[in-house]
């Protein structure tokens, strides 16, 4: 028998000791945020929570690392995650989510490998996940560019917001010659065609 969410979250949280205090601590708002969303999406706050918890397990580690740890857990990286081996983290997280944390919900294991980039086909889970990651407190202080994005989440439009999302990242790292993820590109598409 499959042991409670309530237990998964635990076991992931062993985790955190392992990670940086500001990381830790933008993993705790990004908490707090997605149990807000959470209930204006209609998703389950723990499995929502459940990803949160370990969405950033990888984020501290070294570009080498995350290329080096993909390789042994059986990721080709493709050309993007190679100039950009952060994208790697989400996906490692989730393995690591399925492996020693027993995790077996797709739709958080999905939440937590497209984190940073979304994806087309996810639904309200991610997008709590997605969108909590990107506007707790501190980041929106950073990004002020952010204030339609939340906006929109907080009107309770998931898709408008993670649509201006990849809207407003696309232009930024168009300005920096940094190439989007195409993952991005097909999400925003499959959420404009559903809109229609």
């Amino acid at each position: 028998m499959s042991d409670s969410i309530a237990d998964q979250i635990i076991r992931v949280e062993v985790q955190l000791s392992e990670l940086p205090d500001g990381l830790r601590a933008h993993i705790t708002r990004a908490r707090v945020v997605g149990r807000e969303l959470s209930d204006l999406f209609g998703v389950d706050h723990l499995r929502v929570d459940l990803a949160l918890v370990g969405h950033d397990l990888y984020r501290a580690s070294t570009n080498a690392e995350l290329l080096d740890l993909a390789a042994r857990r059986g990721i080709v990286p493709g050309a993007i995650d190679r100039e950009q081996p952060l994208l790697l983290h989400g996906p490692l997280a989730a393995i690591w989510m399925a492996d020693k944390g027993h995790v077996t919900d797709k739709e958080v294991l999905d939440a937590v490998r497209h984190h940073t980039t979304f994806a087309p086909g996810l639904k309200a889970l991610a997008a709590t996940v997605f969108l909590a990651d990107k506007l707790e407190p501190d980041k929106l202080m950073r990004r002020p560019s952010l204030a339609e994005v939340n906006n929109l989440a907080w009107t309770g439009d998931w898709k408008a917001a993670v649509r201006a999302y990849i809207r407003i990242l696309h232009g930024e790292l168009k300005l920096r010659g940094v190439t989007p993820h195409p993952l991005a590109q097909q999400a925003q598409d499959d959420l404009s065609n559903d809109w229609l």
